[in-house]
């Protein structure tokens, strides 16, 4: 068994040590050997250590040590083919780098970690000691690598080594699961990359760049979510100051088995030479194994690091990207123009104010207060599934005495709802909603959509439907009330074009699903320079029918009409139609 097989199933025996809970709360998910593989071999490949045997290779988060054992493998291959020559450039070495001492050169002089679990570094300092087979020192520390250097000084002999290699599978820890302490220190320290709701991995990409050598070149596997989130756009726009040589998007492929999160690998040199940054992505349809999409399984081609911008980036294979333009430069209006966006209602504790019709009969419940109430799983295209739920909204109490069977369903749960921020600041009364917004919002025709889903789903709701915080709601602006249709405009949303377009720049930020935050939202365009009758007609159409089977060809209808209205070539029309799955 050679030392990679044999660490990998040593290390998946700590993984097993810690529950799955315990690692996804801190950000920690175990590296796939295959990527492993080949981010180790993609940064080592072409050193030169003939010029340079004291190459510096660091990972901030080595975990168990999947990257610096394989690092260490690489080297030792690389070491003892060019041992002469590298003896005979380096005199010095002389007698020191022998066959039998080049594995303890490598781990004191090549080698370097860090990890803020100290069972996770004296797994490493084990290992690596054992796989060398005789006392050495090694340079693997517990610590917290973004901070310790900052808050003491003893660590100083570590961080001042100047880095030719970082390399590694920063954690994720989104902001909710960051204490304030820790985020003003990252705040601190970080501002350039670390703002808002962003993630801890942000900091590991300005720590990591700012630890290179210039010229040296850094490769994470790391949540693609950065790539659009608008908290990342400080991170997009450090990252653009170097040369973006790589990008992996992983996409929809599950590279994590006990992660639910969306992957890339980014490898960046610190220069700005280049503006050419090659891209890869999983073969369209092409099902395979994590060993072999390094491959075949993955399609390559190159794009301009202009299209690498602060609200986003555009990771389109030039096909697709000249689709996407034409798509933009044929719409006119924006939906911000169009629309305002409103969030549904946070209750604060949903079985205080939830009931079905049959509850709310039952418990007499003031019937003024009762408003239909929807959750995002009911929003399909154009229609709402209709559900019994209500919602005891009691933002509309003057008098708690004049509602007694609200007030007494509520009562139940005054203990949590007492608790909650804005009732101990005294902001709230213990009864109301958390955040009930304006319940004119959702008397008001509009168009509403889940906040999360795998294709676009827009409804019109003009039953006044009260919404949960999961849903969002389109209020077109005063002055345009008279202008557009709602079902005109929900028809050209939910069409196959306008979810291809949008998806070219929204957020995936799971292999299934994708993030319809308003920010994204309203960023897509629509044609309505004129307007489409045939749309107009089918809209009509699938409004008054109950036929789900008539609902699919209207909705296929309406993509033909829009194709025709954007002008879309048949290849053009053919990607659009693979990239629906349908």
């Amino acid at each position: 068994m050679d030392i990679i097989s044999r660490l990998y199933n040593k290390g998946r025996e700590l993984e097993k040590n810690k529950s799955k809970k315990d690692r996804k709360k801190k950000g920690v998910f175990y590296t796939p050997i295959e990527i492993v593989d080949y981010m180790s071999s993609n940064m080592l490949d072409n050193i030169n250590l003939i010029e340079n045997p004291y190459v510096r290779v660091l990972d901030i988060s080595c975990g168990a040590g999947y990257f610096l054992l394989k690092a260490y493998q690489l080297l030792k291959e690389k070491l003892l083919s060019e041992l002469e020559a590298i003896t005979d450039k380096h005199p010095e070495l002389q007698g020191i780098l022998t066959e039998e001492t080049i594995g303890k050169f490598i781990v004191e002089h090549n080698l370097w970690g860090v990890d803020i679990d100290p069972e996770a570094a004296a797994f490493v300092r084990a290992e690596l000691q054992e796989t060398v087979g005789s006392s050495c020192h090694t340079n693997i520390i517990c610590a917290d690598s973004l901070l310790s250097d900052f808050e003491s000084n003893e660590l100083a002999w570590f961080w001042k080594q100047g880095f030719d290699i970082v390399i590694g599978n920063p954690p994720y820890i989104g902001h909710k699961a960051v204490s304030i302490k820790y985020k003003n220190e990252l705040y601190k320290h970080y501002k350039a990359v670390y703002r808002d709701k962003a993630d801890i991995s942000y900091c590991f990409f300005k720590r990591g760049m700012d630890l290179l050598k210039e010229d040296g070149r850094l490769s994470f596997i790391t949540s693609r979510y950065f790539m659009e989130g608008p908290s990342a756009a400080g991170l997009r726009d450090f990252l653009k100051g170097f040369a973006i040589e790589e990008i992996i998007d992983f996409g929809d492929s599950r590279i994590f088995s006990d992660a639910g999160v969306a992957v890339c690998i980014v490898s960046v040199r610190k220069s700005d030479a280049s503006t050419a940054v090659r891209v890869k992505k999983p073969c369209t349809n092409q099902d395979c194994q994590l060993k072999d999409l390094f491959e075949k399984g993955l399609a390559e081609f190159n794009t301009d690091k202009a299209l690498l911008k602060s609200e986003g980036w555009l990771l389109l294979e030039p096909s697709k990207l000249e689709l996407y333009r034409h798509i933009d430069s044929q719409s006119t209006h924006r939906l911000d123009q169009l629309f305002n966006s409103f969030q549904g209602i946070i209750t604060g504790c949903d079985r205080a104010f939830i009931v079905n019709r049959e509850q709310a009969e039952e418990l007499e419940i003031e019937k003024s207060l009762l408003k239909p109430w929807i959750k995002n799983s009911q929003i399909e295209k154009f229609f709402v599934t209709p559900s019994d739920k209500l919602v005891i909204y009691t933002d509309l109490i003057d008098d708690p005495e004049k509602y007694p069977a609200a007030i007494g369903f509520a009562e139940v749960h005054r203990d949590r709802l007492s608790k909650r921020r804005e009732c101990q600041r005294d902001l709230r009364k213990w009864y109301k909603l958390q955040w009930g917004r304006d319940s004119r919002i959702f008397e008001s025709p509009k168009i509403i959509y889940p906040y999360k889903a795998a294709r676009s789903r827009f409804a019109v709701d003009r039953k006044g439907l009260f919404c949960s915080a999961d849903i969002y709601s389109l209020l077109l602006k005063s002055e345009l009330q008279n202008s557009f249709s709602l079902e005109y405009l929900a028809a050209l949303l939910n069409s196959k074009l306008v979810d291809f377009y949008f998806k070219c720049f929204a957020k995936r930020i799971s292999p299934s699903l994708f993030d319809y935050y308003p920010n994204t939202v309203l960023r897509i365009k629509l044609k309505l320079d004129t307007i489409n009758e045939n749309i107009l007609r089918l809209t009509e159409r699938i409004t008054s029918s109950q036929n789900a089977a008539e609902h699919k060809c209207i909705l296929q209808a309406i993509d033909r009409e829009v194709y025709t209205m954007y002008g879309l070539s048949e290849e053009q029309i053919r990607i659009i139609e693979d990239s629906a799955g349908e």
